[in-house]
């Protein structure tokens, strides 16, 4: 259960954190005219942090963050209309890498990034699986050519759809093309029972891409890696993910061996206006 504590002297009173608050649980004191929970509120609450987010004196403590513990946004700092247009449209799948580790520390401070990207009803389901080295990575690969080679074998459909064969194929001949010889293969995931991890796994797998992006990595979305995660024995115990989970994103992380210099034509905007 969540607690809101305000601080009567610096709250303002002007019912902003009641009116964007997402489920509606807060409602404005008329005798002290700040902000409380509704009857049965504190157990409905998401804790989302809305309300402490959009407070500017900083009159609201919830009970798992305060002023003091959270990170002030500089308005100031953030990019502009055209930068943030440049990184989304700039943005590059790397699938070519440097000999080169990627820093335990960069992975962590990406991964730090990733935890704020939004999930429905702040549920925040995703877990992250690390495989690091380019040892480890390659090993990973070796299960999931193993697996994609059986379902050749047993003639899946699936595995025809998507050329199984030719990936296996290119595998014996030591051309990886599943991670792409990545020193790092990061992989989102959540509990099955959960409808809502597909979805976040996703959102936070795009807020790791773009957040490497600003580390100088490259990242590839590593979609035979969470298929195998899903489907396989071998690959999920390598993984140490649970059976009672599911791979909802899989990202090849590395340090790009070229630097692109352009951005690509895409097709024109399909839309429909109602």
């Amino acid at each position: 259960m969540v607690t809101i504590e305000v601080n009567k002297k610096s709250c303002k009173g002007d019912g902003r954190c009641v009116e964007i608050c997402p489920i509606g649980v807060l409602t404005m004191n008329k005798t002290t005219h700040v902000p409380e929970f509704i009857p049965g509120g504190a157990e409905r609450c998401i804790n989302c942090g809305h309300c402490f987010a959009f407070c500017p004196p900083g009159a609201i403590k919830l009970s798992a963050m305060s002023v003091e513990s959270a990170m002030k946004l500089e308005h100031a700092k953030l990019p502009s209309a055209e930068q943030v247009e440049l990184l989304l449209k700039g943005r590059r799948s790397v699938r070519t890498y440097k000999d080169e580790p990627v820093p335990k520390e960069s992975v962590e401070k990406l991964l730090d990034i990733a935890r704020y990207a939004p999930s429905g009803i702040n549920r925040q389901p995703v877990n992250w699986a690390v495989i690091m080295g380019k040892e480890k990575v390659r090993e990973l690969g070796g299960l999931i050519a193993g697996w994609m080679e059986g379902l050749v074998a047993s003639a899946n459909p699936m595995a025809e759809a998507l050329r199984f064969d030719i990936l296996a194929e290119s595998w014996k001949k030591g051309e990886d093309r599943i991670c792409r010889s990545a020193p790092c293969v990061i992989i989102a995931y959540g509990l099955k029972d959960d409808p809502l991890v597909p979805q976040s796994c996703t959102i936070a797998g795009e807020y790791l891409e773009l957040a490497a992006f600003g580390l100088g990595l490259g990242a590839c979305w590593a979609g035979y890696v969470s298929m195998a995660v899903n489907m396989s024995d071998d690959v999920r115990k390598f993984t140490g993910i649970s059976h009672r989970a599911q791979a909802g994103a899989a990202m090849m992380l590395g340090h790009p061996k070229y630097r692109y210099s352009r951005i690509p034509l895409r097709d024109p905007l399909r839309v429909m206006w109602k």
